[in-house]
């Protein structure tokens, strides 16, 4: 045995690398846009959204509809980010899956981030946060900078 071999790096079933947690929330932060994923009228529904990380939730803001009725309810949801680089055939992805809740206690100060959401009347919602309780993330090639 070589004691100088390094340990491998983790790999899925599929031989995706798998990413470090602190390195998921690393690239969540990065991120500007992401998709919210949650049921809606019996189904699956996916939608974009500006995000901002705080500790380790996910918050930005709803117009009413299926993702403020979800976070109302409490419901359950995911939440995506990712790049990649088709000509090369990299990427990443990273996913967090949690309880949406509306109007967190620190609504105010979360208006102090000055979120630029890409619709007006996005920018006027309400705020929703997601109570992270699991994330992970993939990558195929070289480990996102």
């Amino acid at each position: 045995m070589n004691d100088n071999a390094q340990p491998s790096a983790p790999v899925d079933r599929l031989g995706l690398g798998v990413l470090d947690p602190e390195v998921c929330w690393e690239l969540m932060n990065r991120a500007t846009v992401g998709r919210v994923a949650f049921v809606d009228e019996g189904g699956p529904m996916v939608l974009p959204v500006i995000h901002a990380v705080i500790g380790r939730r996910v918050v930005f803001r709803s117009q009413p509809g299926g993702k403020l009725d979800t976070a109302r309810m409490g419901g359950q949801v995911a939440f995506e980010v990712d790049g990649w680089e088709v000509a090369d055939r990299t990427g990443w992805s990273v996913v967090a899956r949690g309880t949406a809740q509306s109007a967190p206690e620190d609504a105010a100060e979360l208006d102090a981030l000055h979120l630029d959401t890409w619709l007006e009347p996005a920018g006027r919602g309400t705020w929703i946060e997601i109570l992270v309780e699991e994330i992970t993330g993939r990558h195929l090639g070289n480990v996102p900078a």
